[in-house]
């Protein structure tokens, strides 16, 4: 069931951090998570739709459709750290599970598990799968639990780091290298041109529809975007967008719109970034800033959008040890950020126009300190 508060504390590039179930559910939840996987038995797994969360007893989505070595099955799936919690929870045992299909489990480690009836569902590990960090959905899922609360994150920033801004800045820096380390990644992959492509996509899609727009980049390159044009481009994922409690601004298909506009406009946009960029170190943060939302984005995005977008992505994409970026990204406004951040900021005693390096510092206390407020069990 989905109120498990089950939570896992794991070593990570950079100390522990804790991610529980939810995380994953919540991941799970927003059809991020795909395939093909391939199961504990061998079987390729796909999923057609990840199910419908249940708040209440019984398995945590209910209703799912997946594909078991293209054999399509209808049925409830349920969420676990490790496969043992299936027996340790007593699943093996309630009737309640008898439906279920797969088993997935966020860590390895897997053995047969049986419903009441002696059914043996499926079992795939989801680490090797994550569309994401898990770093990030542990900062996720951190911010949701401490939503409204910013004067307990404020107590937990002034308790973590006495040298309010060294500390601050030493933890961005680590957060620059791992969205960095990312960011290369992707280079390998694919090239650097998909790789601005695909990240620049994925990042329109922050606030719930990452991964319709992580696939849709992944799928066409920006030529082939302005061939199918924004109609069907937005249908190719209907279904999969979500959109309750989205602004007019923040609209999936608006977003999809301004980036094949940008191609329009300025077709060597990449090729105009990476000049910019080779000459950020040297320039004045505001006259740079200006020089790249209104020249080389074209004036189509809102100056809190280009800020996420170069925060999350660009800056990773574009730093370079022989022009280092690294001042910049921590100088440069933050974006946008949740509002217990912002107020958090406050109650620690920052003043004047938010900087990148305070909201990244915060952020990473805030994900931090889940390791040591949750009941955890070492991983």
């Amino acid at each position: 069931m989905s109120t498990c508060a089950r939570v896992e504390e794991i070593d990570g590039p950079y100390g522990p951090f804790a991610i529980g179930e939810r995380a994953i559910q919540r991941l799970w939840a927003s059809g991020e998570v795909r395939g093909p996987m391939a199961a504990a038995s061998g079987a390729k797994i796909e999923i057609i739709h990840p199910g419908d969360w249940n708040r209440g007893a019984g398995p945590d989505f209910l209703g799912a459709e997946i594909l078991v070595d293209g054999r399509r099955l209808r049925g409830d799936i349920e969420i676990h750290l490790r496969c043992a919690d299936w027996h340790a929870h007593g699943h093996d045992r309630d009737t309640n599970f008898g439906g279920v299909i797969l088993h997935a489990v966020l860590l390895p480690g897997t053995k047969d598990v049986t419903t009441h009836a002696g059914h043996r569902p499926e079992t795939v590990v989801l680490l090797p799968y994550l569309p994401r960090d898990l770093e990030d959905l542990a900062e996720e899922d951190a911010l949701l639990e401490l939503r409204g609360r910013s004067g307990v994150v404020a107590k937990r920033v002034l308790a973590a780091e006495p040298n309010l801004p060294l500390g601050l800045k030493r933890r961005a820096l680590e957060r620059f290298r791992t969205k960095t380390k990312h960011a290369r990644g992707r280079v390998r992959e694919v090239g650097w041109d998909a790789a601005c492509h695909e990240l620049f996509v994925e990042s329109l899609g922050l606030g719930g529809n990452r991964a319709p727009m992580s696939e849709l980049a992944r799928s066409h390159s920006p030529e082939q975007m302005l061939i199918l044009g924004i109609d069907a481009l937005y249908m190719e994922k209907c279904g999969r967008w979500r959109l309750r409690g989205l602004r007019p601004a923040g609209h999936p298909h608006r977003r999809l719109a301004q980036y094949l506009e940008l191609h329009r406009r300025r077709p060597d946009w990449r090729a105009h970034l990476r000049d910019w960029a080779l000459t950020l170190p040297s320039s004045p943060l505001k006259s740079a800033r200006r020089r790249l939302i209104d020249e080389v984005f074209a004036c189509l995005l809102s100056d809190g959008r280009a800020d996420t977008l170069c925060i999350n992505a660009l800056f990773p994409l574009l730093q370079d040890p022989r022009h280092t970026l690294d001042r910049s990204w921590l100088d440069w406004p933050p974006g946008h950020h949740p509002e217990d951040i912002q107020d958090a900021r406050g109650l620690v005693g920052l003043s004047g126009a938010a900087r990148n390096w305070e909201v990244q510092g915060i952020l990473d206390i805030v994900r931090r300190s889940m390791a040591s407020t949750a009941p955890t069990t070492q991983a």
